[in-house]
């Protein structure tokens, strides 16, 4: 009985906050709009850190489309970060993201902003409602230049709405869709839900059962020729985000990135590619045919690539920043400017080591292990892998400092870049994996 009691109390406190969360959002609305939607989203997420049943969550969620339908919320220009602001649609998927969480994918701009600085030139393809052009913009300065392109022509007023809202002079607008050829092309718009998944696919498009991907007729051209339109001197970083078209985009790049080597960041997934018969292997090749030679995903799914050309080294150590581009996976930001925590499984590109591919070399891992992991796990077992060579294991039961040294085989060193993915058999969980603390990671020659 006192279970059920607690059950029902329960259930009409969340009734009650999402009666007063749709009264506020209604005396909100009636004053301003824009006021109304951080209003909403503050109070959602706020209330959702503290929900006393599991379902609760995703309840409070769904009220957001109720209350467009009602008219309770509705777009509204919304300042996201000093001097940048976007008019945002609390239906739209990105427009969500932002008021939840107030950025969209992060780890892209993390990427992308270290590239970029005064007079710098970013080419935004596939750029939406602008979020990234925006942000570059006043990172770029009024030296530095941004290329928007965005073909879909729903989305291109908001882009343009938001350049001028922002007094973003510096960004010019490319109403194309990227390709290798000058062509006319079909762009099917998706649906409200997600407006960033318009395609030149239309099964990538087609994401609803309630609402059909609208097609328009849209202009395509190669990124080259833009940029020789432009008499453009360089080219310092390009995001490539057009759902399964990337491919193409690159191939209408070619000439710019072999000229410039700008930093690549590319959506990469392999479902979306396949409605374009191309693969991931084509991607790849094509960047590496343009001068990259590292290449990491930039998240845990692995949809977002970032491609460099950097001169690589054979011994990587966590406080050279410079070197951060051959960490393909599995290692944490860089903490005292020292080290870094590490996954359970982390990836590291090494420069073979002049020699190597005749004599072999050592690889040489320096790291620590805390304390806190040991009284907990007990014991960590550390193995490697350098190209198709299995390196071993070693087990460690004492916190501190520790070396993992293992020879590598000639035969797994034949290549000037070599893939060392190293694995724990334990770590610690806490919202993220936590694995060793390692300070540097080299190749040795003998």
């Amino acid at each position: 009985m006192p279970n059920q009691i607690s059950r029902r109390r329960k259930i009409a406190w969340v009734a009650s906050a999402i009666l007063a969360i749709a009264a506020l959002a209604l005396i909100f609305s009636r004053v301003n709009r824009s006021a109304t939607l951080r209003a909403y989203f503050w109070l959602e997420q706020t209330s959702t850190e503290h929900w006393p049943l599991k379902r609760a969550k995703s309840s409070i969620e769904k009220l957001a489309p109720v209350l467009c339908r009602l008219g309770i919320l509705g777009p509204a220009r919304v300042q996201v970060e000093p001097g940048v602001s976007f008019l945002l649609d609390p239906r739209d998927l990105l427009a969500v993201s932002i008021l939840r969480g107030g950025e969209w994918q992060p780890e892209l701009w993390d990427s992308l902003a270290p590239a970029l600085s005064n007079g710098s030139v970013f080419l935004d393809v596939g750029a939406h409602i602008g979020y990234f052009s925006m942000k570059a913009a006043r990172r770029v300065g009024k030296a530095g230049r941004v290329l928007a392109f965005e073909p879909n022509p729903e989305t291109l007023k908001l882009l343009r709405d938001n350049a001028t809202a922002n007094n973003a002079q510096n960004v010019i607008v490319e109403p194309i869709a990227c390709t290798d050829r000058e062509q006319t092309l079909t762009l099917y718009a998706a649906p409200t839900i997600n407006t960033g998944a318009s395609s030149l696919a239309r099964q990538n498009a087609d994401i609803s059962v309630e609402e059909a991907p609208r097609p328009y007729s849209v202009r395509g051209r190669p990124i080259d020729d833009v940029v020789r339109e432009l008499n453009l001197t360089r080219v310092d970083a390009i995001k490539i985000d057009v759902e399964g078209a990337e491919v193409y985009v690159l191939r209408g790049a070619m000439d710019t990135m072999r000229r410039f080597h700008p930093k690549l960041v590319v959506e990469v997934v392999p479902q979306q590619l396949a409605g374009f018969q191309t693969t991931v292997d084509d991607l790849t090749s094509l960047i590496r045919a343009a001068g990259y030679n590292l290449g990491r995903p930039l998240n845990p799914g692995e949809t977002d690539w970032e491609w460099t050309l950097q001169e690589p080294v054979s011994t990587v150590r966590m406080a050279d920043v410079s070197a951060s581009g051959q960490l393909i996976r599995g290692f944490h930001e860089l903490v005292a400017n020292t080290w870094r925590w590490t996954a359970g499984r982390f990836t590291i590109a090494l420069q073979t080591p002049r020699g190597a591919d005749e004599n072999g070399a050592w690889l040489i891992l320096k790291f620590v292990i805390p304390d806190v992991s040991l009284n907990r796990l007990k014991s960590m077992t550390l193995s490697a892998k350098a190209g198709d060579a299995n390196l071993g294991a070693e087990t460690f039961t004492t916190p501190g400092e520790h070396q993992y040294r293992r020879e590598v085989p000639a035969s797994a060193l034949k290549q000037d870049l070599v893939n060392v993915d190293f694995s724990l058999d334990k770590f610690l969980t806490q919202g993220e994996e936590l694995g060793i603390i390692v300070t540097e990671i080299g190749l040795a020659p003998h």
